[in-house]
Order: C-alpha cells, then structure tokens, then sequence
C-alpha cells in the first residue's frame, strides 16, 4: 500500500511536496537511491519507533499518510517488537502532530487499519460493517495493536483524524503468499479484496477530502466486484499455476475450521464515496497475476509432478503439526478440539452457503446525531452500562462499566466503531468468557463456538524475546 500510495504522490508532484520516513534497510537503500536529492522530495532515513525520527519527518506536513506496520505471522512471533512499532510508532506520529503550530490543528491524519480487528466472522456473519464489535481471534497479536493504535487515534485529540481498516491487499506476486498461514484459513472465508494500486491511490486520494471526511472511521475494500471466497481462490490460482485441482494435494482437513479473519464489508461504498478507489475487480486481479507470472510457474504439474507438489505444500501445512504436536491451545483455537479436527469431511461434503442475497448498508449510521439514551442502548448491547447522566457529543467523555464490571471513561467515538472495554481487550484472548456477558460478542460468536467451551491464553505462538 506505501509503495502504490508512493507512485500515486510521484503523479501529483505539482501539487504536493512528499516526505518519506523509510527504514534504512539494504533493499531500502537500493530502491530508493534515485529518489534522493530530488527537488520536491525528502527522505528521513528512520524508524517509527524513535520519536525523533518521527518527528523530522512530520515538521512542516500538512497531511500525514500512516499505513506502516509490522505484520503477521512474523507479528504473532514477535509481540514486543509488533506493540513498538504499531502503537508506539502511531503514538510518535501523535505526538509529533501535537508539537507543530498550534498543536496540529492544520495537520490531518490518515491511519490504516485492518480488517484482522473484526476477527473470525464466517457465515453466516460474514457481513461486516463498521460499528461491529472488535474481536481479534486468537493468538492474533497483530490485531490487537491495530486496535489499540487506532483507539490511540480516535482518542488523541487530534481535529483531523481518520481511520481506513484495509481489507487483504491483493498483490499480482500470488505465489510470495505460500506461507502456513494460508492454511490457517477456512475454506469457506469471505474475503473482499482490494488491488494494491486501489489501496495506495485510495490513500492518496484522501488529501483532496473535504473535513467532513474527518473524525471517522471506515472499512477500505474493493466493493462487491472484489468479493470471492477462499475455495474458490484457491481452484482459480492452482489452475492458473498449472497445478490442477487443490483438493486432490491438500486435503481439507488441512485447513482451519475457524478462528481467523476477512468478510465481505457491507458499507465500504461510504468510503469509495469520497475517495473513488473502486477501479479494479477480482478479475482484474487475476489478469495481474497471469500477465506478471514467470513462463516456469505456469508450466506447474509438468516440471512438479502433484505428489511433489503435495509433500511441499504438508509441510506448509500448520494444523498437521499441531495435531502431531499435540498442540492443544491452537487446536482449540482454529478446531475446537481435535476431535472436531477428526469429525471434518472431505472436500464431496463441502457446501458453500447460498449468496445470492446481497446485504448492502444504505445508511451511513456514524453522521447522525446521538443522544444520552443512544449510549445506554450502546452500552446495554455490551453487556454494560453508561454511567454518566449527561451527554454533550462523541468527543466528550463519559463513564461506562463493562459486563465484568470494570469502570473506565471514553469518549463515545471509538465505542460507536466496535471498541469497548480497554480492560478485557487481549492478550490475553477470553473470549469463552467474554461471550457470555457481552451479547454483542455472543451474537458473531457462538455460531461456531459451544457455550462450554474454555480457552484464555496470552500467546498462541511462542513470542521472540
């Protein structure tokens, strides 16, 4: 998305000047050598995580654009590093904004998060929209600090912010994507897509809005063009890839059952309202990957026979090792047991649920006006309460107390896009209990979860120190 949002500012240099803060890193370095001392564009040679460098960088700018993070899986392995950099970088860039003139009221923000903060939402709750609780699955340590960065920015103060949670950015190197963590994901996900030059020039596009675009937050995908489901990916690539059919090399129960993330957004036509990013499909992301895949690639069974194939892909395979491991807590997470890992049919019994209904949101639910009662309904569809007795607007705080009874004060903004308690927000992940006081959470849960079910765990992948 930084690379695409980069080459869409190269196109309007006769309208803005561009500061990259860019890690100084070899291939960095390689990149973007031509780049430097040219008039119009500055380089700050840094790191998120030092204010200072920050700091450089933001002085003087009118916008900021922060799609910048630490991803998974290699987030999920390094939790401390994955908290640095994506809330402690976000609330450098905060602080920065705060120290330009007049406390950054002429600067606007413009933060990516991510479709991962909503969590598993399978059907039949493969709907999202913004205002759904936040509930990152399991051992998804970088959803977590997408959440707390974009609470950090709702929360700062600021007078112009806005948050775009991006979808799966599709990106035509289809085959850099082979990494277990393909195999954490059902079959039967959602997915809405957005191509990376959707996602960058939509980005940019964000320095034409107009203020009323500020103080929100969206869902960034593609529209309904770019909607499929994973199966249905996997058939369309392995075709491509010369490989033949998916489901005689990886069997079904190699994949997950639950507890990982994407849906189909059914108000992200508010945010292609102002920003006109909706110029590709899903076919047009095909056709990139066949017009940029190498010739060996394409020839696919005939230079790796399909049981070559097959053994490469078992070892990609993570439910097999965790079965063989005996790796109880991911069982629990992704199977509910191993019996249940046991229990999944083969491919001849999967059924994707009937689509042909569209859900579409009409309303935009964030530009009405609220009232008191509106927080005690907000609050009782948590499980909690609204303890104040007087309401002003969205950036005025009140009390609140949680089905847990934990008390905290917020400003209703961030609760009227999914976040709640900061308390019971993971690590570590309890969502069994959670679920049973938050009917909200109950509501995109117990779908493909037993009431008697019991998982609390602050890690689910073995954290680099």
């Amino acid at each position: 998305m930084g690379g695409e949002a980069f080459k869409a500012l190269l196109r309007r240099r006769d309208k803005y000047d561009i500061v990259l803060l860019l890690r100084p890193s070899t291939k960095n370095k390689r990149a973007f050598k031509r780049y430097e001392g040219q008039e119009g564009l500055r380089i700050v040679w840094g790191d998120l995580r030092n204010p200072v460098d920050v700091l450089e960088a933001v002085n003087g700018a009118d916008h900021v654009l922060h799609p910048g993070a630490f991803i998974s899986p290699a987030a999920d392995y390094n939790p401390p590093r994955c908290r640095r950099i994506n809330l402690g970088g976000t609330e450098n860039i905060i602080a920065a904004i705060k120290k330009q003139p007049n406390n950054g009221d002429n600067v606007r923000l413009v933060y990516i998060g991510s479709v991962a903060e909503y969590g598993d939402r399978l059907p039949p709750v493969q709907w999202i929209k913004v205002g759904d609780p936040l509930k990152p699955s399991v051992g998804d340590f970088y959803a977590t600090t997408k959440i707390a960065a974009e609470r950090a920015v709702i929360e700062s103060g600021l007078k112009y912010w806005a948050s775009m949670r991006q979808t799966f950015i599709a990106i035509p190197n289809v085959y850099s994507l082979m990494d277990p963590i393909m195999f954490h994901q059902p079959p039967n996900t959602h997915i809405e897509l957005i191509t990376s030059a959707d996602a960058g020039y939509g980005l940019v596009q964000t320095l034409e809005c107009p203020d009323e675009f500020y103080g929100r937050v969206y869902n960034m995908g593609g529209g309904p063009s770019c909607r499929f489901i994973y199966s249905d990916y996997l058939e369309r690539f392995f075709k491509i890839f010369g490989l033949g059919d998916y489901r005689k090399i990886m069997p079904r129960n190699w994949f997950g059952i639950r507890n990982f993330h994407c849906g189909w957004y059914e108000d992200s036509w508010v945010l292609n309202k102002y920003l006109g990013h909706w110029r590709h499909s899903y076919e047009d992301q095909v056709k990139q990957v066949e017009d940029t895949i190498p010739l060996y690639l394409k020839l696919g069974s005939s230079i790796a026979p399909t049981f070559v194939v097959k053994a490469f892909m078992k070892r990609l395979a993570d439910p097999l090792h965790w079965i063989e491991n005996n790796d109880e807590e991911k069982i629990k997470a992704f199977f509910g047991s191993r019996e249940a890992w046991g229990n999944i049919p083969g491919w001849d019994d999967y059924v994707v649920e009937d689509e042909s209904k569209e859900l579409e949101t009409k309303e935009d639910a964030q530009t009405k006006e609220y009232t008191l009662e509106d927080m005690q309904k907000l609050a009782k569809a948590r499980g909690g309460q609204c303890l104040s007795t007087e309401y002003v607007d969205i950036k005025s705080k009140l009390k609140w107390k949680c089905g847990f009874g934990h008390e905290f004060e917020a400003i209703p903004r961030p609760l009227l896009a999914g976040h709640w308690c900061p308390e019971c927000m993971p690590p570590p992940w309890n969502w069994d209990a959670i679920a049973k006081v938050d009917p909200a959470i109950a509501e995109i849960y117990y779908y493909n979860h037993d009431k008697d079910e019991s998982q609390c765990v602050e890690y689910l992948y073995r954290p680099n120190k």
